[in-house]
């Protein structure tokens, strides 16, 4: 009896071990893009694959493009806002002149 037990506390200890995460040993840390104070680490531009193997790629500035002047951004709210009159215009004449329910 004693050695059926032991063999079911094998079996749930190594069924336990079964579903958590392995251990990697791909958290090594590069200094290759770190920043030059000493305490104040910051990776950027590395990451390690599956294989171990070192990715290295450019990290360009995040840049703001404007692709419109003022004066095109001027026109279109000028544009938006002369649809709207419209739409508003047309909707009141037909609103106005609709039958009155109470006829029918």
């Amino acid at each position: 009896m004693p050695r059926l037990t032991v063999l079911t506390a094998v079996a749930l200890v190594s069924a336990a071990n079964a579903f958590t995460a392995p251990q990697s040993n791909l958290q090594r840390r590069t200094t290759l893009f770190s920043e030059d104070e000493p305490g104040n680490f910051v990776e950027r531009g590395v990451s390690m694959d599956q294989d171990g193997k070192s990715n290295v790629w450019a990290i360009e500035p995040k840049m703001e493009i404007e692709n419109k002047s003022s004066e095109e951004k001027t026109g279109g709210i000028i544009g938006g806002l002369a649809a709207l009159g419209v739409f508003g215009v047309i909707a009141a004449g037909v609103l106005t002149n609709l039958p009155d329910p109470d006829q029918f």
